[in-house]
């Protein structure tokens, strides 16, 4: 079960549902908490009925906490200035979202909690960084509709894009211009809900009570009726056109689009405004139609729209005239597409009440393949897939969206005065009573996380390593997080002082089996560096055989080169880490067969290794490691006098090389610490031109020529005083 948090860009009591409501009550169906929060206004307010008439619910409504609406939803308001995002209100908007927020984790212990978000200006309010992973689905292009600020949102919208771990889009056309900025990108179309519109099937469901006198056919409409969307003088040439049908609209008028004017309808008698109408109910106004009508324009909005009003029709079982627009020139096969005129919508009308359209069983069918839950649990899939969803199940003491609530927990607090007194027994010279008195605490609460990390420490520092990892066991299980386990590795002050007790902490942690395997992996790989450091034989065969281990777990996982985790967590990172750590290790060995199969090994991964497929931040940060692992596998090809291999990693160094110059990664740049293009151009400029014909083995690169791409290897600069290094690995190769 996770906690997700859906930011959503309509309030949940709006008479029309859209893909916001049905998403969340999906997301509940699969088993999952939602808080679903209020629209936070995407454009200002404007001064008529239905902009107040919000205003004052949200009022009424932003001084709650959250409200429990269905069994695994509840929903919040939180009280903000619409459409503000900068400055003093967006300030102020911030506060309050996340104040509302601080209280509804309060209530609802939300524990790594997902971000699912609608709204393209979500890093306007809220840090990305704070949940467990940030997914944006995208439903339309909201920056096309009237009175929208069309070029912030177009930017925020970007910003976002590149940004959250994964991005869902339900039209071609938003797919094809969304989708490239995000690795973690999936087109999944519009989707109904097809057991509410099913109903329309049942004989004898009652005609609604404010049915209006009807002859002849019946048309209907359902949906906001928007001047911006609806091509409204098409549709009235129509009605003129044919009095012998009835047309029924049902939904608000002008909504969006304040301009829309369907005053000069009310000249015809044949057509009929219902308003809006409950949820509910519209089952049965569909069930008393004949035909279910799309009339879009095509504009920039409707050409990256995916109605779902289209698969609520064939839920229903009504025969489907619409505009063809984008999204749906797949599904000729269920409805009757048209352009949007006059005498294609008549005709095709008149076919579908001839009966000349898809069949019904076809039209249902579709629907059942287009319903909300079976999309929600293909989006999830993507999600685990990726790396993204929260483990399950999730541990006990899971980290909290509002780390103060942990802080000021009592457990935290009562560990901290205990942990005082302790550090005061120590500093009066008796370290063995403040140990006794620590495990004597843990008895009594033996899965208080500050205890445990403290006594976890202590057995670090002391050289009792198994009794730490047991420890870190404990906290791991207990948090999913381990805190003390990250200090430990990447921050000098908490390690031992001597390389042997490093080598034997590095080694008792990456003998875990609780552990992740990020974590299991980043021990292994510390242990093997510093067995490097230390010259310590023994030492390096044992790590490049675990290290070989974790490899081949690696490359057996087919989502290791789709993860999308960030940076210590990423496996596809790990992966290249783990890699160059072993081809470090065995250039150390001097092992020279070993480090000849090592490099093939590592190859074979670059082949299946795409930049463009894993997290954009990590996949920035990754090209020395990876660019490095090449060069000795370069240099090993050289040495093995196999050409046609030394072209193979050539060609994927450039391949890796022009990828890392996409636009994607450019605004990386600023937020990494090393020059990693400048690295990956320096070592391919070395040694594209050490290419050699394999008829013309006389032609192969002196050693000379290899000195320099493996000096880069081992330092982040050329200096002649370091080539003493390179030259004495390339002479350790031996001649062959």
């Amino acid at each position: 079960m996770a906690n997700v948090v859906l930011l959503a860009t309509s309030d949940w009591d709006h008479p029309l549902w859209t893909n916001k409501q049905h998403v969340a009550c999906a997301l509940a169906e699969l088993g999952h908490r939602v808080l679903y929060v209020d629209s936070l206004g995407v454009r200002g307010p404007r001064v008529d009925r239905s902009d107040s008439g919000r205003i004052l619910r949200r009022l009424r409504r932003g001084f709650r906490g959250p409200r429990k609406v269905r069994p695994g939803v509840w929903v919040l308001s939180p009280l903000v200035l619409p459409g503000q995002t900068r400055g003093w209100a967006g300030l102020l908007n911030r506060w309050s979202l996340n104040l509302s927020l601080l209280v509804a984790d309060l209530v609802l212990d939300l524990r790594r909690p997902l971000l699912w978000t609608f709204n393209p200006q979500t890093r306007a309010y809220l840090s990305l960084n704070r949940f467990h992973a940030a997914v944006y689905l995208c439903v339309d292009r909201i920056q096309a509709q009237p009175g929208m600020p069309a070029q912030p949102l177009e930017e925020a919208e970007h910003d976002l894009c590149s940004l959250v771990n994964a991005l869902f889009t339900t039209s071609p056309e938003l797919q094809a211009s969304l989708g490239p900025l995000n690795a973690g990108s999936h087109g999944f179309g519009n989707v109904a809900d097809a057991t509410h519109f099913g109903q329309a099937l049942h004989a004898g469901l009652p005609r609604p009570a404010d049915w209006p006198a009807t002859k002849g056919p019946v048309l209907i409409f359902i949906g906001a009726i928007d001047a911006y969307k609806l091509d409204l003088d098409m549709l009235e040439a129509l009605m003129e056109q044919t009095p012998h049908w009835t047309y029924l609209f049902i939904g608000p008028v002008g909504e969006t689009d304040p301009s829309t004017d369907v005053s000069t309808w009310k000249r015809f008698p044949h057509v009929h405004q219902l308003g809006p109408r409950p949820y509910a109910s519209l089952p049965a106004y569909l069930a008393h139609s004949d035909v279910a009508l799309l009339p879009l324009q095509i504009n920039d909005y409707t050409r990256h729209m995916y109605p779902m009003k289209f698969f609520e029709y064939l839920a229903a079982g009504r025969p489907v005239v619409a505009t063809a627009i984008p999204s749906l020139c797949d599904q000729g096969d269920v409805a009757l597409l048209c352009e949007p005129e006059v005498s294609a919508f008549e005709a095709a009308i008149q076919r579908a009440l001839a009966g000349e359209g898809p069949s019904l069983e076809r039209r249902l069918e579709r629907a059942q393949r287009h319903t909300y839950r079976t999309r929600t649990q293909s989006m999830l899939d993507c999600l685990s897939q990726h790396g993204l969803m929260p483990e399950k199940p999730l541990a006990p003491q899971a980290p909290r969206y509002f780390p103060l609530c942990t802080q000021l927990g009592r457990p935290h607090l009562s560990a901290q005065l205990r942990l005082a007194l302790v550090r005061v027994l120590e500093r009066l010279g008796q370290p063995a009573r403040a140990e006794r008195c620590l495990r004597r605490w843990l008895v009594w609460e033996p899965f208080n996380i500050t205890l445990l990390n403290d006594l976890a420490r202590r057995r670090f520092a002391q050289g009792d390593h198994r009794d730490g990892r047991r420890l870190m066991e404990r906290v791991w299980k207990e948090d999913g997080e381990a805190e003390i386990l990250h200090q430990l590795l990447f921050r000098r002050r908490f390690l031992p002082g001597r390389c042997t007790d490093q080598l034997a902490m590095l080694d008792e942690l990456a003998s875990s089996t609780v552990l992740p395997m990020h974590h299991v992996g980043c021990c292994r790989r510390l242990y093997t560096d510093r067995a490097i450091d230390a010259k310590d034989v023994a030492a390096l065969r044992r790590g490049v055989e675990e290290l070989g281990v974790i490899l081949v777990q690696l490359e057996s996982d087919p989502d290791t080169y789709r993860c999308l985790q960030p940076k210590r967590k990423n496996r596809a990172k790990l992966l290249f880490s783990v890699h160059l750590t072993r081809l470090r290790a065995l250039m150390a060995l001097k092992d020279t067969a070993a480090l000849n199969r090592a490099s093939c090994d590592l190859l074979a991964s670059a082949r299946r290794y795409d930049p463009f497929a894993i997290d954009r931040i990590t996949a920035m940060s990754m090209p020395r490691s990876v660019m490095g692992c090449l060069t000795i596998a370069a240099v090993m090809a050289w040495h093995a006098d196999d050409s046609r291999r030394f072209d193979a990693v050539v060609d994927q160094m450039d391949r890796l090389c022009n990828a890392f110059h996409a636009a994607r990664f450019d605004v990386m740049l600023g937020e990494t610490h090393e020059d990693h293009r400048g690295f990956a151009e320096a070592v391919l400029a070395m040694l594209q031109p050490c290419r050699w014909p394999a008829s013309e083995p006389s032609a192969r690169p002196s050693t000379y020529q290899m000195v320099e791409p493996v000096q880069l290897v081992f330092f982040s600069d050329l200096r002649r005083e370091r080539a003493a290094k390179a030259e004495s690995f390339l002479q350790s190769l031996g001649s062959r």
